[in-house]
């Protein structure tokens, strides 16, 4: 699976989204499949590991995926009917605090306590930036309603969101997504670069692959370009000095049979302009 990027305009989360949907809908991803991990489409794809949750994300707001906590992202049956419809209300997908309509059932084989899956699921919200910087988060009532956890569940996923320092309370107002710092933005910002940095080396890297091509073939044909741009330019300057030649010539010629030369006539009267001005 690779991408077009320069050769196409969309950006590189919907290219990636759209080269998923078309692996779907080819059978090349059959229902209930597994989809590669986050990892490995930043390896196949080249691109940042946001722009790949971006691209899941796509589809599944499209219905064409899922995802169950600390497993993954599958392909949903052709079939399968929707929420509103009256899905089957285990169905482990998490579709977003904002929608979330069939209640989130932790991952029947994930072995982690369910609190843990709670305070994942809202991490992922902060991290994609779903829940803002200064939004404020569900109260614990709704969490547990949402989720469909105790109190004491929703409590303990709450603590350790505030003991990573991604929220905070206030009292008598509710929990609020903690602005990070500048340092934080700018580590943020810098690990994020190495990320798309790393990307773009494995990307470079699939491209050599792909080309079959050693150092030195690769230098022989750059030189070759090289040679024939240089004979190219050579002869444009040629064609242009011809050209100007020419043209004189025909100058010369209108001048003798006594033709006008728009010209020579729009110099005298930029000449007359200039003289204006000085007067």
């Amino acid at each position: 699976m690779t991408l077009p990027l320069e050769e196409d305009p969309r950006p590189p989360y919907v290219q990636a989204a759209e080269v998923l949907r078309t692996a779907i809908h080819k059978g090349e991803l059959r229902p209930g499949e597994k989809l590669p991990s986050a990892r490995e489409l930043q390896r196949r794809f080249g691109i940042a590991s946001s722009t790949v949750q971006n691209a899941l994300r796509l589809l599944k707001d499209e219905g064409l995926i899922y995802s169950v906590l600390g497993r993954g992202s599958y392909v949903r049956a052709a079939k399968e009917e929707s929420p509103e419809a009256g899905a089957d209300m285990s169905d482990p997908v998490y579709v977003g605090l904002g929608g979330l309509l069939t209640g989130w059932k932790p991952a029947p084989d994930d072995p982690r306590p369910p609190y843990v899956q709670t305070a994942d699921a809202l991490r992922k919200e902060i991290q994609d930036g779903r829940l803002p910087p200064g939004g404020k988060l569900p109260s614990a009532r709704e969490l547990q309603d949402r989720f469909g956890i105790a109190n004491s569940t929703a409590q303990n996923a709450l603590r350790q969101l505030k003991d990573e320092g991604l929220i905070y309370s206030v009292q008598g107002r509710g929990v609020f997504v903690r602005t990070p710092s500048p340092r934080e933005q700018l580590m943020k910002r810098y690990h994020e670069s190495l990320e798309e940095m790393a990307a773009q080396r494995r990307a470079d890297e699939e491209a050599v692959r792909l080309s079959g091509k050693s150092d030195e073939e690769v230098a022989a044909e750059l030189e070759s370009a090289e040679e024939r741009l240089a004979k190219a330019s050579a002869e444009y300057e040629a064609a242009m000095a011809d050209v100007q030649a020419m043209t004189a010539v025909v100058q010369q010629r209108k001048r003798l049979r006594g033709e006008p030369d728009e010209n020579a006539a729009q110099r005298l009267r930029d000449r007359l302009d200039e003289g204006r001005k000085r007067w």
